[in-house]
């Protein structure tokens, strides 16, 4: 069986200026978010992970212009990592998403997100330069397939942007 070479990404680059602190480095059950998602990815059976932004310590990929939102991010990271058959995207604001989920984008055999839900999404290659100002635009441009997220999932699909949110999420 021909074995695809799958990259993982957590998408990590943003400003985070509505949570007042870096959403990467929250503590979230005794580790960053940064690295909680990491291990996500791992669980999931990806070996091959990347950050999408700036951080020491950890394999990064820089945006080709800063602050150009996760859509330009995502293209920027699909250029540099063409020599992979695929690469999924996490969030590192979603502490919620679960190894479950990623497995359900990752037995697809194209590019899939799911519905109502722009992100996580998996990208199979071959992969384009796509300038788009969001991700539900880079996904429609790269014939992306909407797929149904099992009802059990939903609630863990939210990200958070705020601090009351990250209150929401720790269950303070």
């Amino acid at each position: 069986m021909n074995r695809r070479k799958i990259a993982g990404v957590v998408l990590a680059g943003g400003k985070s200026s509505r949570m007042g602190q870096d959403k990467a480095l929250l503590n979230y059950n005794g580790r960053s978010l940064l690295d909680h998602s990491i291990g996500l990815l791992t669980r999931a059976g990806i070996s091959d992970i990347y950050v999408s932004g700036d951080f020491a310590g950890y394999d990064c990929i820089a945006d080709s212009m800063d602050n150009r939102g996760p859509a330009h991010a995502i293209s920027d990271v699909l250029l540099e990592l063409n020599n992979f058959d695929a690469v999924i995207f996490v969030p590192v604001d979603m502490p919620l998403v679960s190894q479950e989920i990623l497995s359900l984008l990752l037995s697809q055999n194209k590019t899939s997100y799911f519905v109502n839900y722009p992100l996580p999404a998996f990208f199979v290659a071959p992969f384009q330069k796509l300038r788009v100002d969001s991700v539900r635009e880079l996904l429609a441009a790269m014939g992306a397939s909407p797929i149904t997220l099992p009802i059990e999932f939903e609630d863990k699909l939210a990200n958070i942007n705020t601090a009351k949110q990250w209150q929401q999420v720790l269950g303070k």
